[in-house]
């Protein structure tokens, strides 16, 4: 599952909020919390982070990530996943 980074939360930088195609409501995304998210930069670094919880009413979600993102992420994909898969990247 892929989503997009679409902002960033201000006051808690390594907070992103992202939105994924085909969740439409918040019950949707709090299905998701738990999963694990991991965004890659062209030069193959990793930044981990987890799904914490929903953001707003149209299915987006808010990932709190170890280290906070750089702003060249904002807009590229992300991957969603669960724990298995996430350990085994």
């Amino acid at each position: 599952m892929e989503g997009i980074v679409s902002n960033y939360r201000v006051k808690y930088t390594k907070e992103a909020i992202v939105i994924i195609p085909g969740i439409k409501t918040r019950n949707e995304a709090r299905n998701l919390v738990g999963k694990y998210a991991i965004w890659v930069d062209e030069k193959g670094n990793e930044w981990r982070g987890k799904v914490v919880g929903p953001h707003g009413n149209s299915g987006a979600v808010r990932v709190r990530f170890s280290k906070p993102l750089p702003p060249k992420a904002l807009g590229k994909i992300i991957k969603i996943e669960t724990e298995k898969e996430a350990i085994s990247l």
